[in-house]
């Protein structure tokens, strides 16, 4: 592993240093040809053009030749350039990767990604040049939105209606509190006090990236515990699924409102009721159309591969739909993720796996739990096709948002303390969301840091306003800042209070019994 990891920092370092002697030798190769050209105008200074047709046709002729040596140029410098965008390609998958490390000492992965993205920006910032074109490179910058967007169909492929449906009013209740309370007291309180310099929609930015809950880290935890079926579980889930819905419309709302406009309630509202009307249309439409797409891509062929092409094809098109209702991308994608449902692939092969074991199930023994797993295998086999590709793309945009931040900003000891106070301030915003779960003191409490984490949701809201350049190199680092911390702390605050409900629950049993 040392001896791999050593080899690809070398073939990096050797890519940098080639990037850098580049200018020197092109510098080095004009000068020389400047030297011969004037060593030979000195010794034929005496040589007059006489025939100026002959002087013109000759132009001509030299203008063509150096046009196709342009051509043939820049046909070579397209083939290197992609070179080039490969070794950028590997090192931030590379860095991504180690950055998972974090996973050893219990906090998720998003939070390694995106340190391992800072830890490149401070290479950039302390000379490694190549850094700066990783940061800069379009490519990359479309590999990390391409991420950006499979992250929000795979939340909402694995986020389904009907189980909103079933925690009912007291999701709702949590989820307009955790959405309502953050965005106020960051919009209106907290960016004011510390940002008084931003603009009014810079600010806006901030409390939109205080509503965010990351879904994948609270169920990740509460999975630990083998408290998914809990009361407090399914509602906390429900929750923060509704939480992300109104937390998009939110974030549709602001990028129109940054795209031209002035804040007014009206145009809040025409935004608001837009954003509510492209989400509901889109899975009202989606939800006719994807059967009979599906049906009719199954009946060329019913692999894998055209399973997992429809899928990412409805993301796409969803994502596109979107920026046309001049909404984020994103949006549409997750929209693209709700409506898709696994009896819209049916008509597809099965999993292998499921081929494999099928015979199980006249099994009188264990043929119910083999039944339950052919069928847990199937109905998500789509979100782990989406997830593996995932694996890849998703990273990319973690560590490509740490690039964004300039280091330097983070030089500034009063970041820190701002972003501390911003962190308690977004965790207390939170917690009190809890008020709205009907249940003991514990679960309440359990909902509430529940739906702290920021986690990958809230740093698709910051670098969303990073692109849409709203945000400050300073503001952008400190929500980024807070976003870490508030995702660093949850997984402890979540499973002290989760172990303290399951003991309160095996008590109430063994009282219930006697």
């Amino acid at each position: 592993m040392k001896k791999a990891l050593i080899s690809f920092v070398l073939i990096i370092f050797s890519v940098s240093a080639f990037q850098i002697a580049a200018p020197f030798q092109a510098r080095a190769d004009s000068e020389q040809t400047n030297s011969s050209i004037t060593e030979r105008d000195s010794s034929e200074d005496h040589i007059i053009v006489i025939d100026e047709d002959y002087s013109s046709e000759e132009n001509v002729d030299a203008a063509h030749i150096e046009e196709d040596m342009g051509s043939d140029h820049s046909d070579h410098s397209a083939v290197h350039h992609f070179g080039l965008v490969f070794a950028m390609f590997a090192l931030v998958l590379v860095a991504g990767k180690l950055g998972n490390i974090v996973e050893k000492y219990g906090q998720p992965a998003v939070i390694g990604e995106l340190l391992a993205g800072i830890a490149l920006s401070a290479l950039g910032y302390f000379g490694w040049d190549f850094i700066s074109q990783v940061a800069t490179n379009e490519i990359i910058s479309f590999l990390a939105q391409f991420g950006a967007l499979l992250l929000l169909f795979s939340i909402g492929l694995e986020s389904q209606i009907k189980d909103m449906k079933k925690v009912g009013a007291s999701a709702l209740v949590i989820a307009i509190i955790g959405v309502v309370v953050p965005f106020v007291v960051g919009s209106f309180v907290l960016g004011p006090i510390f940002f008084s310099d931003a603009s009014s929609n810079a600010r806006l930015f901030l409390g939109a990236s205080l509503v965010a809950t990351s879904v994948g880290i609270t169920a990740s935890v509460f999975r630990s515990l083998k408290l998914t079926r809990s009361k407090a579980a399914q509602t906390v889930l429900g929750a923060a699924v509704i939480d992300d819905v109104l937390g998009l419309i939110v974030l549709a709302v602001i990028s129109a409102l940054v795209s031209g406009g002035e804040l007014s309630a009206s145009l809040v509202l025409v935004l608001a009721l837009k954003s509510f009307g492209f989400l509901v249309g889109s899975l009202y439409i989606g939800t006719l159309v994807a059967r009979p797409l599906s049906k009719m891509f199954s009946a060329i062929n019913t692999g894998i591969g055209m399973k997992v092409t429809l899928a990412i094809s409805f993301a796409l098109v969803f994502g596109y739909l979107a920026e046309i209702f001049g909404l984020e991308p994103i949006i549409g994608a997750f929209a693209a993720g709700l409506l898709l449902d696994s009896v819209h692939f049916e008509s597809f092969s099965d999993p292998e796996i499921i081929e494999d074991i099928k015979y199980l199930e006249a099994d009188d023994k264990n043929g119910a739990n083999v039944a339950q797993l052919i069928k847990k295998h199937r109905h998500a086999h789509v979100e782990d096709l989406i997830n593996s590709i995932g694996l890849i793309f998703i990273p990319v945009f973690f560590v490509y948002t740490g690039l964004q931040i300039d280091f330097g900003s983070l030089l500034q000891p009063k970041l820190y303390l701002i972003a501390g106070i911003i962190s308690v301030v977004a965790v207390a915003a939170k917690f009190v969301s809890g008020i709205g779960m009907k249940g003991s003191m514990t679960e309440k409490m359990l909902v509430g840091v529940s739906m702290v984490p920021r986690g990958e949701v809230g740093l698709i809201f910051a670098a969303t306003g990073s692109a849409l350049g709203v945000l400050s190199d300073e503001l952008f680092s400190t929500i980024i800042l807070v976003v870490i911390i508030t995702t660093f702390v949850s997984p402890a605050l979540i499973k002290k209070l989760g172990l303290k409900l399951k003991e309160e629950q095996k008590i109430a049993r063994a009282n219930k019994a006697s």
